[in-house]
């Protein structure tokens, strides 16, 4: 019995490993044979084959031919249908836009008269170091390699050099988290990829070495890729040459170079560079990247981004023959590599370090500053992470705690279930580095979404509502009771909690407080740990009294409990308008639970998406949410808008919220009362009494620097820019060695004055001749109304044409008293 269907392939990057890897998955749990071809090329796939589906070069808008055979094939067309429908075109994004190069560069910059090279940049940063060469791994040619020992020892050798690998890829993924884990997951997708272990077993079987067969294997995926007509799927052959390469690695040892003890601070150009090469470099050491080849969304790109390395591609070896071993600056925002630069170049770029560093260090600042509104309301900031390596980079960026430790990745690429040591090792890392500060561990929420091979399920017609999380425990109870052994260890390492996911029922939380009851005693702990469940259920909303006798804390899973409350599955593009946390039907069960909770003596966070989106921050701060756990780079931005926000305000506010009459009216209250509050016009902050510049564009370049750091403009070039362009108009040197330069710009945030008294005159082209000792640069924003920059600017000039005003100026080195100064003539001069 056979069924066809026609797919219009919906996604932007075409069938790729992430969505290719989805369709295998979810095809293999069917019995028929499932067939694709490529209309457009006749390309025909193994859907059940992840570089089957790769190789099929399905591009976005491609027609696709499905035959599906077997006993059963009407029902897996069925379901592979709804598949196709709803799933596949949420398991892709489009494309990231390329970070903008400018060719044309800043002001003072340019009157150094550099010569860079330019590139695509891929990474935002810059970086001054030795360029050097990586001479990476060669992946050699099938007869190159040594020869068959015979059928059975090749076979045995690939089998173990595969299993080797596999056990290397969990580890990692285990072990290092967020984009590196990800790598490692498709790495292991594709070494364990059907068709690829046929190509490779099936070359064995003719006679070939293991080794041989692992070239050929690679060699044939790398050709088939380099064919496509898209340029994302291109930039995967360096995932096939990566898993070849390791491969190779175990099975003939030797063939990869020794790694070269590179300078303390490098610029690293190479050809292209592997995943795991990047993993492996001394990234202390390795300050910057630069590659002829290798596209923005290349696994290797996706990582340097994620360590926050600047990166250029499409720099050939040619341009940077001359400058091998010689200094260089890397300025990715730019897009350009400046090799053997002068001490002038040098010095722009030492000052740009030093801008960056102290930007750096006013968010750690206001990290240090604690978790708290402008009227002292404190709510804690949690990070969600999946490895160690999340936890150091969240409390890196101040996080208050772990809000959501979600331990399912350590169980979703093994064949077994992690043992209780493997487990404890990585719980004990996060409590160790989280030093004293709370970490909330969710036992493994496998199911719905989230299928892990450990544990096979059968397909259901709608997971979500199915067999998962704490339903699964049951029957999974060693499993389960193996995870509480090891959380319950790493507890005497420092404050952790147990944190069960999808509970619906008070007979469900009973039965985790018993099994974690009788797996503490058993370790003869004293000690209790605090067990929580995740609100996501919306069964629990109505039985809260009862669950806060049995259970110490709760955490709102935002995602699920929205879906479940609306009945609107989030990844159904046909019903996401139905999907919003900021509905008043949630924002009020929210509210409730709040302070049915609160009333109880027991505590709340929320770890959703919800938890980082800027218009939920007031209103959970109105709730009186204990915590918002979100991911690492949302913190900082969430801290500085709690900063800003009066909590009972933020009451009021959400009282009105509660009475809108759906999500975007809530947003629209949210808006208007959220307007940014004005900043004076001139602060303390805005004078610099002892500036050392040696240029006019030094001058200009080095305040707007200073408004970007003070948060009043959001684009230090587009600022720099608008003044050179009334500049080039005229000069704005008054004469008296005094200039205002000043522009309305869509960059500026707040209007400002700035001051600036120079230690060394410069020429500025004033009326008069003379150099420039005295600078007070004036910003408005383009959209103010009115010419009121034009009138404040006449004050100032008629102010310096006075010379004991001058005078006072020069003579007045204490900030406050020059700002009291400059306050008082500007009034009395208004």
């Amino acid at each position: 019995m056979s069924h066809s269907l026609t797919l219009v392939c919906p996604l932007p990057n075409g069938i790729h490993a992430r969505p290719a890897s989805r369709i295998a998955e979810f095809c293999a749990g069917f019995g028929a044979a499932i067939r694709w071809r490529n209309q457009r090329n006749g390309q025909l796939a193994d859907a059940k084959s992840v570089l089957s589906l790769i190789g099929g070069d399905i591009l976005f808008n491609d027609v696709v031919d499905i035959e599906i055979d077997g006993e059963e094939a009407a029902q897996v067309a069925a379901e592979l249908g709804r598949f196709l429908k709803q799933t596949l075109p949420l398991c892709d994004e489009p494309l990231a836009a390329a970070p903008a190069a400018s060719r044309a560069l800043p002001r003072g910059l340019a009157e150094l008269a550099p010569s860079p090279c330019f590139g695509q940049p891929a990474g935002q940063g810059v970086a001054i170091g030795e360029l050097c060469v990586y001479r990476g791994f060669r992946l050699p040619e099938p007869e190159e390699l040594p020869l068959s020992a015979g059928g059975e020892a090749e076979r045995e050798a690939l089998d173990g050099a595969c299993l080797a690998l596999a056990e290397q890829l969990q580890e990692q993924a285990a072990r290092q988290g967020g984009e590196a884990a990800a790598v490692s997951r498709a790495h292991l997708a594709i070494l364990r990829d059907s068709d690829f272990r046929a190509r490779l077993e099936g070359a064995v079987d003719d006679g070939a070495g293991a080794a041989r067969a692992v070239a050929a294997a690679v060699a044939h995926y790398r050709a088939q890729l380099a064919r496509s007509a898209s340029e994302y799927l291109r930039e995967r052959e360096v995932d096939i040459r990566d898993v070849g390469r390791r491969l190779l690695d175990i099975l003939a040892p030797g063939m990869e170079p020794a790694g070269a003890d590179f300078p303390p601070a490098t610029l690293l150009w190479a050809e292209d560079l592997a995943p795991s090469e990047l993993l492996a470099l001394d990234r202390s050491r390795v300050k910057g990247l630069l590659l002829a080849r290798g596209g923005l969304t290349s696994h290797t790109i996706i990582l340097a981004r994620a360590f926050s390395l600047p990166v250029l591609t499409g720099v050939q070896s040619a341009a940077i023959a001359g400058g091998v071993g010689r200094t260089a600056v890397l300025d990715a925002g730019l897009g350009a590599l400046f090799q053997n630069p002068d001490e002038g170049v040098l010095d722009y770029y030492r000052a740009e370090e030093a801008l960056l560093a102290q930007q750096r260090q006013k968010l750690a600042q206001a990290c240090a500053g604690g978790s708290v509104s402008a009227d002292g309301q404190r709510l804690e900031l949690a990070v969600n992470i999946a490895s160690a390596a999340e936890a150091q980079l969240g409390f890196a960026q101040g996080a208050d705690g772990v809000g959501l430790f979600r331990t399912e990745m350590l169980f979703m690429e093994a064949d077994e279930p992690p043992g209780e040591e493997a487990q404890f090792q990585c719980y004990a890392e996060v409590v160790r580095l989280a030093a004293g500060r709370p970490v909330i561990i969710r036992t493994f929420d496998i199911g719905g979404d989230k299928p892990a091979p450990c544990f096979p399920a059968a397909q259901e017609s709608n997971p979500f509502l199915g067999y998962r999380a704490i339903r699964m425990y049951p029957d999974q109870e060693a499993a389960f009771r193996t995870q509480l052994r090891a959380i319950l260890r790493a507890s005497a390492l420092g404050p952790v909690k147990a944190m069960i996911p999808m509970i619906a029922t008070l007979n469900e939380a009973r039965w985790a407080r018993r099994v974690l009851e009788e797996e503490r005693a058993a370790l003869g702990l004293a000690e209790q740990v605090p067990l929580g469940i995740m609100l996501e259920v919306p069964s629990v909303l109505f039985q809260l009294d009862a669950f806060c006798r049995e259970v110490d804390f709760f955490s709102v899973g935002s995602n699920d409990l929205t879906q479940y409350l609306f009945a609107a599955d989030r990844d159904n593009e046909r019903v996401g308008q139905l999907y919003d946390s900021l509905h008043p039907a949630f924002l009020a069960a929210l509210n409730q639970a709040v302070a049915t909770i609160h009333r109880h003596g027991r505590w709340i966070g929320l770890c959703g998406e919800a938890a980082a989106a800027p218009h939920a921050l007031p209103l959970f701060l109105g709730m009186g949410l204990d915590e918002l756990s979100m991911s690492a780079p949302s913190l900082q931005p969430c801290r500085r808008r709690l900063r800003g926000l009066d909590a009972g305000r933020c009451r009021e506010l959400l009282a009105q919220a509660l009475a809108c009459a759906d999500g975007a009216e809530v947003r629209a209250l949210v808006d208007s009362a959220a307007a940014r509050p004005a900043l004076p016009m001139l602060t303390v902050d805005c004078l610099m009494p002892e500036a050392d510049w040696r240029s006019k564009a030094a001058v200009i370049k080095g305040m707007v620097d200073r408004l970007w750091l003070l948060e009043r403009c959001d684009d230090r070039y587009g600022m720099e820019e608008d003044l050179w362009l009334r500049e080039q108009a005229y000069s704005t040197g008054l004469g008296h060695g005094f200039a205002i330069p000043h522009a309305k710009s869509g960059h500026v945030l707040h209007p400002t004055l700035c001051l600036a008294r120079l230690e060394r005159p410069v020429d500025w082209g004033a009326s008069d001749g003379q150099p420039v000792d005295m600078v007070l640069l004036l910003a408005f924003n383009a959209a103010d109304a009115g010419a009121a920059h034009l009138k404040f600017f006449s004050r100032l000039a008629r102010l310096v044409m006075h010379e004991d005003f001058r005078q006072a100026l020069r003579a007045e080195r204490d900030p406050e008293r020059l700002l009291a100064l400059l306050r008082d003539r500007l009034e009395g001069a208004a």
